[in-house]
C-alpha cells in the first residue's frame, strides 16, 4: 500500500512537471513565433528576405496602415495560435504520450449544458469585469496606467470583420479550451479535481497578460473548468467560450459592419441573456459542485502535491512576471 502511494505521488510529480514544461513552451513559442510571422510577412510584402530584426521592425513601424490593421493583426493571431497549439500537442503526444482527444468527444447532453450555462458565464464575466474596472479606475486615479487588450476593429472591412470573428469567436476558444481545459484537466484531475479546476482557471486568466482580462478570465475559467470536468469534454466549454466572446464583441463587430441601431438591439439581447443567467444561477447552482472519491486527508495532500510542483510554480511565476513587466513598461 505504501509503495502504491509513493508511486502515485511520483506519477503526479512527473505528470504535473511535464504539463508545466509544455505550458511554458506554449507560452514562449507564442511570443517568439510572433517574430517569425513578422519576418515571413516582410519577405512576402517586399519580395526579399532579411535576417535583420531592426530592418523588419522599421519596415512595419513606418507602415502603420499594415501593422495596425485588424486584418494583419488577426492574421498574425490566427497563424501564431494554431502553430503554438499544434507544437504543444505534438510534443505532448510524441514525447510524453499525453493527448486531449478523449476530451473532444461531443455529446448531446454536453451541448445542452453549454447552451444552458452560457448566460450564467456571461453574468459572471460581466460582474467580475465590472469589479476589476473599478479597481483599474482606482489605479488610474493614482497615476498607475494598467495595460488592456484592444479588440477594436481598425480600418473596417468585410475581411477584417470575418477574420476577427473567426479568431475571437471560433479559433481562440477552440485552441484555448484544448490547452487550458483539455490538457490541464485531463492531466491533473486523476490526482485532484479541485487542483485541476484551480490550475486551469489560473493559467487561463494569467496567460492573457493584463490585469483586467486575467481577472475576468480567471472567474469564468472556474466555471469552464468545472463544466469540462463534469461533462468529460471540452466541447461544451468551446461553445460557451465562443458564445461569450460573441456577446462581448458583438457591439464592435456590428459597428464595423454598419448595422443600424446595433447598440440598442444588442443591449436588449444582453439584458435578456443576463436575466436568464441569473435565473440559472439561482435555480441550478448545485450543478457546479463536484465530488471526489478521495477521503479528506488524501484530497488535501493531492491538492497540495499539485500546487507545490516546482515546474508549475515556475510556470505561474513567468506569467505573473510578464504582467508586472507590462505594467512597468506602461508607466515608464
Amino acid at each position: 500500500m505504501h509503495n502504491q502511494t509513493d508511486n502515485k505521488w511520483k506519477r503526479c510529480g512527473r505528470d504535473v512537471g511535464v504539463l508545466s514544461f509544455i505550458l511554458i513552451l506554449f507560452n514562449f513559442s507564442s511570443r517568439y513565433l510572433g517574430y517569425v510571422f513578422y519576418y515571413i510577412s516582410y519577405w512576402v510584402l517586399t519580395g526579399t528576405f532579411t535576417g535583420s530584426w531592426e530592418e523588419v521592425r522599421s519596415y512595419f513601424a513606418d507602415r502603420p496602415e499594415i501593422n495596425d490593421s485588424t486584418t494583419f493583426v488577426m492574421l498574425a493571431n490566427i497563424s501564431i495560435t494554431v502553430a503554438c497549439v499544434l507544437i504543444a500537442l505534438l510534443i505532448a503526444g510524441v514525447f510524453f504520450k499525453m493527448t486531449v482527444w478523449s476530451y473532444m468527444m461531443p455529446t448531446k447532453q454536453g451541448t445542452l449544458t453549454a447552451l444552458k450555462w452560457t448566460p450564467p458565464s456571461f453574468v459572471f464575466n460581466m460582474i467580475s469585469s465590472t469589479i476589476i474596472a473599478f479597481f483599474t479606475s482606482f489605479l488610474s486615479s493614482m497615476g498607475v496606467d494598467v495595460p488592456t487588450a484592444d479588440f477594436s476593429i481598425h480600418q473596417p472591412s468585410v475581411i477584417a470583420v470575418v477574420m476577427q470573428f473567426s479568431y475571437v469567436i471560433v479559433l481562440a476558444p477552440l485552441c484555448e479550451e484544448i490547452i487550458y481545459r483539455g490538457l490541464i484537466i485531463k492531466t491533473i484531475a486523476p490526482y485532484s479535481k479541485s487542483a485541476a479546476v484551480l490550475v486551469s482557471a489560473l493559467a487561463f486568466g494569467l496567460m492573457h497578460g493584463n490585469i483586467p482580462q486575467a481577472a475576468s478570465a480567471f472567474c469564468t475559467g472556474l466555471i469552464y473548468a468545472v463544466i469540462a470536468l463534469k461533462c468529460g469534454s471540452i466541447i461544451p466549454t468551446v461553445i460557451i467560450h465562443g458564445l461569450n466572446n460573441l456577446i462581448v464583441n458583438s457591439p464592435e463587430l456590428a459597428g464595423a459592419l454598419g448595422i443600424p441601431y446595433n447598440r440598442t438591439v444588442l443591449s436588449i439581447i444582453e439584458i435578456c441573456v443576463a436575466l436568464f443567467g441569473f435565473f440559472v444561477w439561482f435555480t441550478d447552482f448545485k450543478f457546479l459542485k463536484f465530488e471526489t472519491s478521495s477521503d479528506g486527508e488524501d484530497k488535501k495532500l493531492s491538492f497540495s502535491k499539485v500546487l507545490t510542483n516546482p515546474m508549475l510554480i515556475v510556470y505561474f511565476s513567468i506569467l505573473v512576471i510578464v504582467i508586472i513587466v507590462r505594467i512597468v513598461q506602461a508607466n515608464s
